[in-house]
């Protein structure tokens, strides 16, 4: 008899110890000169590896003292523009270009 559970499949894909990612991670940022903001809505993962966390105000002026030359900003269009325009010598990253919102949308 089916109990209509689903069978997780299995992978054989090596195991990646998620504490070797974040120094990957954190190399990566001195290597690039990069500054990671992220959103509250965003993954709890990308927060972990956030230099800075908050709502899109709070990230507004944690933008502003960003040091580094490049600033990656886990949030929506509205929120890496604004850090542009307060940073305009910075190269301003959004990784997920498809993020939204519903009330910038309207």
């Amino acid at each position: 008899m089916s109990t209509g559970l689903p069978i997780a499949e299995t992978t054989d894909a090596p195991y990646e110890d998620p504490l070797d990612l974040m120094d990957e991670i954190e190399r990566l940022k001195q290597e690039k000169d990069a500054t990671i903001l992220a959103h509250f809505y965003v993954d709890g993962e990308i927060q972990d590896i956030a230099d800075y966390t908050g709502d899109s105000l709070k990230l507004a002026r944690d933008a502003t003292r960003v040091k580094t030359k490049t600033i990656v900003f886990a949030g929506v269009h509205f929120m890496g523009e604004s850090a542009k325009i307060m940073n305009p010598d910075k190269t301003v990253l959004i990784p997920d270009l498809l993020a939204g919102c519903s009330l910038a949308d309207s």
